[in-house]
């Protein structure tokens, strides 16, 4: 199996009750009898919502023994047809999908082919007042129609060129079983879901654990090497790591701390082969806006210059924190909602990157001088956010390293603690007057990523204010041609760059640590909400 294997050492920069705290867990763990071949266990943190309705949930797990339309290659992350649908088409101008499912799929438990009736059954109860899918938005105004028993078309009402991501390992569509709600209700459902995928349904400990097997002969052609998977869901990242130094996991999900204490003891750290998540800092009112806003005046805050946006990024050692926070290998990002597997990639800016944003106190300070920092300014102090958010722990510690060498320039800042759902609820609002971590997970497609972040043409919406960029981004609204598309990208992610529009931060991938004495290998890309998948590519030793 390929997979990406990094191997850390000891830094001064571990936090001292991480070190602790492997001198007792550690000590021994490893020598601890390995867990039986037949079932594989993976711990993580505990789900969100514990349900077997995927709609009712915000779709940060998809079950193993689920599918959807449009896979995702575990090599590259690009999509590819290993899920439901063998291929699929559209119209010149995106308003218009034809999908085409596989003609040997089918459900486990004797519930019969896969078809097109699945599919717009599942699309009912997906798009229903119930449904909490984050994204589930692009598919309640759309139009599916069953043209054959294997060829499903959805009509949409604006052109939609990236309407695989919804298909693909964000998952905004699960297909379930028609004939099995026809027989058994919702109640077959919560019971025991039939799925397509190469796992079967066992059952669960509610806010335990769950339990899938393996299928033998699967209809894909996958043949995972073990009979069973187990989830469990484990709250303490302590915790998993002494599952794992036990044999009592084969693979567990980490904070990057921890992460580096079970590389030293041995063990094995596997990283997505495809960026995970995004991280930046972001300034948030419409602070490029000429006017004042109707409700605040957001020129008068210190990042409405630009000189004092440079000066920021100027300030700031990305390389030092960046290791701090995500360990090493991973990279300094250009821009945000920009990449490589996407249309508007700029090499031109990545090369730029060093020269632009490269650590240069000196220059920050001259240009702070410049704009007449801090007298100029009537709100001079820049509020940090220190929050936190599932799967990101690192972001309170972004704000203050952040804050650190701001204050080395002479930036004046303000930690501001407040927890996700308020400040989310005040950038999107507009009312809010901070500087923000924020992440981009799983990699939206370019086009949708800069339309959420930087203009006003998405729901919801950030809106940087500048008039150049909301302007391109209404372009990008209805031209379809895939050259003007990626013209349009490129110019918008130039704009936002050379205007250090905001404070870009890292291209993270998805890692999940494995027991060196029991797991060889997984590849997997780091599409999904959650970063895991391709579970059936455990390769075991």
């Amino acid at each position: 199996m390929i997979h990406k294997k990094t191997t850390f050492t000891s830094k001064s920069k571990t936090a001292l009750a991480s070190l602790l705290l492997a001198g007792t867990i550690l000590t021994g763990g490893m020598s601890t009898a390995a867990t039986a071949q037949d079932k594989v266990v993976v711990a993580v943190s505990p789900l969100g919502a514990d349900s077997n309705l995927y709609w009712t949930t915000t779709g940060a797990f998809i079950f193993p023994s689920m599918q959807t339309l449009v896979g995702n290659s575990a090599e590259t992350g690009k999509y590819d047809n290993s899920q439901l649908a063998e291929s699929w088409e559209h119209n010149e101008d995106f308003t218009s999908w034809t999908f085409k499912l596989h003609p040997n799929a089918v459900f486990s438990d004797d519930w019969g082919p896969v078809t097109s009736a699945d599919v717009v059954h599942s699309f009912e109860i997906h798009t229903g007042d119930d449904a909490k899918l984050s994204g589930i938005s692009a598919l309640k105004e759309t139009t599916l129609t069953a043209i054959d028993d294997h060829t499903v078309r959805f009509d949409l009402p604006t052109p939609d060129p990236d309407f695989l991501f919804s298909h693909a390992g964000r998952g905004s569509l699960v297909i379930y079983s028609k004939a099995q709600f026809d027989a058994e209700g919702m109640e077959g459902y919560e019971a025991a879901p039939a799925g397509s995928g190469p796992f079967k349904y066992e059952g669960r400990d509610v806010g335990q654990s769950m339990t899938f097997s393996s299928i033998k002969d699967h209809w894909s052609g996958a043949s995972p090497e073990f009979d069973e998977i187990e989830f469990r869901w484990v709250s303490e990242p302590s915790t998993r790591l002494a599952m794992l130094a036990a044999g009592e996991a084969h693979a567990v999900t980490l904070p990057r701390d921890l992460r580096d204490d079970a590389a030293e003891a041995g063990e094995t750290v596997l990283s997505s082969s495809a960026g995970a998540m995004q991280s930046t800092m972001l300034f948030t009112g419409k602070f490029m806006k000429p006017e004042a806003e109707e409700t605040r005046d957001a020129t008068s805050y210190a990042w409405a210059d630009a000189r004092v946006r440079e000066a920021v990024n100027r300030a700031l050692d990305r390389d030092g924190i960046l290791e701090v926070l995500y360990g090493e290998g991973v990279e300094a990002l250009p821009v945000y909602t920009m990449d490589p597997r996407f249309p508007g990639y700029s090499q031109e800016l990545a090369d730029r990157f060093d020269e632009d944003y490269g650590y240069d106190p000196e220059k920050a300070m001259a240009l702070l001088k410049e704009a007449g920092y801090p007298e100029a300014f009537d709100n001079a102090a820049i509020p940090l956010v220190v929050t936190s958010l599932a799967g990101n722990p690192e972001f309170a510690q972004m704000a203050e390293l952040v804050q650190a060498y701001l204050d080395v320039v002479g930036i004046e800042t303000e930690m501001r603690e407040q927890d996700w759902a308020t400040g989310n609820t005040a950038i999107r609002g507009f009312t809010a007057d901070f500087v923000t971590p924020m992440r981009n997970a799983p990699v939206r497609p370019a086009a949708l990523g800069v339309q959420i972040f930087f203009t006003e043409h998405a729901s919801p919406h950030l809106d940087l204010g500048d008039p150049e960029i909301n302007a391109l981004g209404g372009e990008l609204l209805t031209e379809t041609d895939p050259e003007k598309r990626d013209a349009i990208l490129n110019e918008m992610f130039t704009s936002i760059y050379e205007s250090y529009a905001h404070i870009p931060m890292a291209a993270v991938p998805a890692t999940v640590v494995v027991s060196s004495d029991l797991v060889e290998g997984w590849t997997f890309p780091g599409s999904t909400s959650s970063g895991l998948s391709h579970f059936e590519l455990i390769d075991l030793k």
